[in-house]
């Protein structure tokens, strides 16, 4: 969850599970559309999946949202910790760990911590997992570094970090006219149809750009509600994030243009990075 987002009633915490809806874990399928998959996160959580089977099962999960990663992970048999610093958006997630059979759910832990100055006591993981996006919503250099210093922190000698960002190449740097519809889906807390408008301004010297638009939820007696939104992404090209992971104490294993370890090209739309603890 974006660090400067801590408000209970802002609309990024509201929608959250029906922006970012889980294959397995929300009542409304239909929301698991083609946006979806376009954003890559229809099936990350496979590759997270195939990653701890590979280098352990002991994971670390930075700005771990409602779940949508840390649930499967621990039906997996991972034995997960799950960090964030919004405690409306971890309320939600404990809410979901009923849904966990005993005693899988004996392996989560839910901590609630800003990742820019992550301090546990387990020092020791196998897998720290940064996932979509989560990395480029800390929108500053400085403490972009110091949250892939923390993460090496808490690793294990040669434990890996997994890491999903945008490409900056698929993005446009130049900034929308205005906010134009996203998708239309269900409120997971009501069942009200709503529908998110979104935009970015232009890109600033330093690699940011706002992110704004607004909700508009269709209430079952006919009215419509409207919440704005604006937050603030840092975007982060590709032989930068080599460069910072090198500095945080890492060694870019692979670098791809998905989950499923397609070659990075221009037009990739993200760039899923495996970073292994020097």
């Amino acid at each position: 969850m974006n660090s400067s987002i801590k408000d209970a009633s802002h609309p990024s915490i509201v929608y959250y599970d029906g922006d970012y809806p889980s294959r397995n874990q929300t009542e409304y399928p239909e929301n698991f559309d083609e946006v979806v998959t376009y954003q890559g996160i229809a099936d990350d959580v496979d590759k997270y999946i195939q990653l701890t089977a590979q280098y352990g099962k002991k994971v670390l999960e930075l700005c771990c949202g409602t779940g949508r990663i840390s649930i499967p992970l621990i039906n997996q048999d991972c034995v997960v910790t799950a960090v964030d610093a919004s405690a409306a958006i971890l309320k939600q997630f404990r809410r979901k760990v009923g849904s966990i059979p005993f005693p899988k759910s004996e392996n989560l832990s839910i901590v609630k911590q800003d990742v820019t100055q992550l301090s546990l006591d387990t020092r020791d993981f196998d897998v720290v997992i940064c996932g979509f996006n989560s990395l480029l919503c800390i929108a500053d250099f400085n403490l972009q570094l110091q949250t892939l210093r923390n993460a090496a922190d808490h690793l294990r000698p040669h434990g890996l970090l997994a890491l999903d960002i945008w490409n900056p190449l698929a993005v446009n740097l130049y900034g929308d006219i205005k906010p134009e519809p996203f998708f239309t889906r269900k409120n997971p807390h009501n069942g009200n149809t709503y529908t998110r408008f979104a935009a970015t301004g232009p890109m600033t010297i330093n690699q940011v750009q706002s992110v704004y638009g607004w909700y508009d939820e269709f209430k079952k007696d006919g009215t419509v509600t409207r919440q704005s939104y604006h937050m603030e992404w840092r975007l982060i090209f590709r032989y930068e994030i080599q460069l910072m992971l090198e500095r945080a104490g890492f060694t870019l294993k692979a670098i791809y243009g998905g989950n499923h370890n397609e070659p990075l090209t221009s037009d990739s739309l993200k760039m899923f990075i495996e970073a292994e603890k020097v």
